[in-house]
């Protein structure tokens, strides 16, 4: 192959990329498409009809990601009990299969908030993860206000959410 013939290849390999992360996925003031996914027990919840009227905090992770920090998972139970009553949930949707039984899932056990599982990540290829965690914040119409990719702290999660939450109205540390 010569060298123009490869230039030639890179150049549309790149501009394949690069329309790939303008078009593909979901982008802010996207509409959410309508999904399907099994909780870890099962259930089946059809996103966004299922939280219809709720902002959601969409998180895509993987119990195999060495990236993500499990225990933010953790740490938005209480915040899901704080803003619950006023249209916050959270969803963490792990995209990866999981095996009844697995160990790494105990703490994860009390958690009152949807955890879904998107086994062969058609979900996640949906809506244009490239990277775990991902993070989108859907308003309660179901479009997308905000999305992160990598992880964050659990102020800086409640931040991107109360912001959708409160209707622009900026998140107010209390400490």
């Amino acid at each position: 192959m010569s060298r123009w013939s490869r230039l030639l290849l890179i150049f549309l390999f790149v501009a394949e990329l690069a329309g790939c992360n303008k078009r593909g996925g979901l982008q802010i003031g996207d509409t959410v498409p309508t999904v399907v996914l099994n909780d870890f027990h099962g259930k089946s919840i059809t996103l966004p009809q299922d939280l219809q009227g709720k902002v959601m905090l969409v998180r895509f992770w993987s119990l195999d990601c060495g990236f993500c920090d499990k225990k933010i998972l953790v740490g938005l139970e209480p915040l899901y009990q704080k803003y619950k009553d006023k249209g916050f949930v959270p969803v963490a949707v792990n995209v990866s299969p999981i095996e009844a039984g697995d160990e790494r899932l105990k703490p994860f056990d009390q958690l009152t908030y949807p955890m879904l599982v998107d086994e062969r990540g058609l979900v996640a290829k949906k809506f244009g993860v490239i990277g775990l965690p991902t993070t989108f914040v859907i308003d309660d119409e179901g479009i997308v206000r905000k999305k992160m990719t990598g992880e964050a702290g659990i102020q800086e999660i409640e931040k991107l959410f109360t912001t959708i939450l409160y209707k622009g109205e900026f998140y107010e540390d209390s400490h």
